[in-house]
């Protein structure tokens, strides 16, 4: 195993990318950065032909941690990679098919994987992940989230930034949202828990879409089922709401998915 140091006072940001394996995560209090780096599957020549270094950028600094790949080997490597790093520190991710655990607080997150889940809990800033057929789960996100899997189901606990969310097959849950928000699913079901103020679109080819709107919000809703069951506990038309609670607007359309909206 291979291990690293870095004092990294100030704004830090994280760059690691792997072909193949796990990454965990760890935002703790402190100002160091502290790398582990071990290959699992492969050549184990490949530890000390990995890059781990540090760079000053801005007034902070960026840890980078790249594991090679022997072309001829066709992406056989695996690692295990394991980064301890300051609160709050900026996170880009990339690989084919390795999973990625981010356990604590960061400012910014961003993943793009093959195959790969990825799981963060806390982002004060904004989100974005792209994945084929990776699976994704986040417990907050304070800023903009922009998510994108072909086959991944994605599973958000509260979002107070605009988000976008598109996916195939995957299935989509978002426990609260408190701004805009855009779901889009071709076969993939969607169920948000709770929407209390912003634009909310939600689109859906078969997949079953279910929405609460929480109570104390006015509503507006403009919703349609083509072949698939409508159920609202609220009104549906061009009524003005009334009240002086935050505002949603609902816009839910199914192809042959079932359309449920609810008081929550």
């Amino acid at each position: 195993m291979r291990s690293e140091t870095f004092q990294t006072p100030g704004p830090t940001a994280l760059t690691v990318k792997v072909p193949a394996g796990t990454v965990e995560l760890d935002a703790r209090a402190g100002d160091t950065t502290e790398v582990q780096l071990e290959v699992v599957k492969g050549d184990q020549e490949l530890e000390q032909e990995a890059t781990i270094e540090v760079r000053p950028r801005g007034n902070g600094f960026e840890v980078v941690v790249e594991a090679p790949r022997k072309f001829l080997n066709f992406g056989r490597e695996e690692y295990a990679i394991t980064v301890a790093v300051p609160e709050g520190a900026s996170v880009d991710v990339s690989s084919a098919s390795a999973a990625v655990q981010a356990r604590g607080r960061y400012r910014d997150f961003e993943a793009e994987s093959a195959s790969g889940n990825t799981s963060v809990d806390h982002v004060d800033g904004e989100l974005k992940v792209k994945s084929a057929s990776g699976d994704l789960s986040a417990r907050a996100i304070g800023g903009a989230a922009s998510v994108n899997t072909a086959s991944g189901d994605i599973a958000l606990g509260s979002l107070a930034g605009a988000a976008t969310i598109r996916s195939a097959s995957g299935d989509v849950a978002v426990q609260e949202s408190s701004a805009d928000l855009s779901v889009v699913t071709a076969s993939g079901d969607q169920a948000i828990g709770s929407a209390s103020a912003g634009e909310v679109k939600l689109r859906s080819g078969s997949g079953d879409v279910h929405v609460g709107i929480r109570k104390g919000s006015r509503v507006h809703v403009d919703a349609k089922s083509g072949s698939g069951e409508l159920e609202s506990e609220l009104e549906l038309g061009d009524t003005e709401p009334v009240g002086d609670g935050p505002m949603v607007e609902l816009n839910a359309v199914t192809g042959s998915g079932d359309l449920r909206i609810v008081r929550a």
